[in-house]
């Protein structure tokens, strides 16, 4: 006989929930690449233990054996595989996601998640010789087909930016329904609004199958579909220009009256902008933490052009 949760004696409930918290923290992220122009750090704080529903994981390319598969590549007559493949030693990926809901229990879909991309790297290296949208289509069928109100009380669903920073500044990204990133220019010493034509998003994973899901022909009209992923690119070309990349929990940060964004942000960054990326990070998350009490996950990505190598 199974012993329904809700009767489990306390003990074992908080022994169960850190073995959850345990065992979900392994995928935190632990290799920072390293990228001569660049200098950044990246904070992830959960409202609740070590672990929730946001997520970072760091693409380090050059552990995935690039030059040899450029080689290989280029033994075997593909030079366009060899070609992409190169492009990534310029490089390393980002990805913050953001999981529907900030409790521990969340970390599970974090799990799904991290498992499915982790292997679909190998995969899209090996075959594409980069990272395509194709692999999160993949990646939104999967989530939208497993996690149906069938078996959970509540759909989850998913933002999610997956973007690619370049040596000279270039970050190309796409976006699931997730804010996009904010600029802070050196030169004009302020936060740059980004146009619609740099921040294409589609849905939130899991929400609906993609166009090529089989499960596209439950719907009426194949309108309603995941449309796939456009890719945007942002230039980080001035020395000392930052990027910030984040989860909600920093634009919906207010005291009730005002909003943490729009009030402070731009300041801190005027005044912290000759800072190295940690302690620009530490100082917004002093300055959000004081403003009021945090409600939520709040992760950030500080991402700074330098002039040299710096270490992260």
């Amino acid at each position: 006989t199974i012993k329904p949760i809700k009767e489990w004696p306390k003990d074992e409930l908080v022994e169960e929930l850190l073995h959850v918290q345990e065992v979900s923290s392994l995928v935190l992220p632990r290799d920072y690449p390293r990228l001569p122009g660049i200098d950044y750090h990246v904070s992830i704080d959960p409202s609740r233990g070590c672990v929730g529903g946001d997520h970072v994981i760091l693409v380090n390319f050059r552990k995935y054996k690039l030059k040899q598969k450029i080689a290989e590549a280029t033994k075997s007559g593909n030079t366009v595989l060899a070609g992409r493949l190169e492009k990534n030693l310029d490089s390393f990926g980002i990805l913050i996601a953001d999981v529907a809901g900030h409790m521990i229990s969340d970390s599970v879909t974090v799990n799904y998640l991290h498992g499915a991309f982790k292997t679909g790297i190998i995969y899209e290296l090996n075959h594409n010789g980069e990272i395509t949208p194709e692999l999160f289509e993949i990646v939104n069928s999967d989530l939208y087909t497993h996690m149906q109100p069938d078996y959970l009380q509540v759909k989850p669903y998913t933002t999610l930016l997956y973007g690619e920073i370049h040596g000279d500044g270039r970050f190309r990204f796409l976006s699931a329904g997730h804010p996009p990133p904010i600029i802070f220019s050196n030169e004009f010493n302020k936060i740059q609004m980004l146009g619609s034509d740099r921040t294409k998003a589609s849905t939130p994973l899991g929400v609906l199958p993609g166009k090529f899901s089989i499960d596209t022909e439950h719907f009426g009209s194949p309108s309603i579909t995941n449309g796939g992923f456009d890719v945007n690119e942002i230039h980080l070309l001035g020395h000392g220009d930052i990027m910030i990349l984040y989860t909600d929990g920093l634009i919906e940060h207010n005291d009730g009256t005002s909003g943490f964004r729009d009030t402070r942000l731009e300041n801190i960054l005027r005044e912290t902008k000759d800072k190295p990326a940690k302690e620009i990070c530490e100082t917004i998350k002093s300055e959000l933490y004081s403003f009021y009490t945090p409600e939520d996950d709040l992760t950030l990505a500080i991402i700074k052009k330098v002039q040299g190598h710096k270490r992260h």
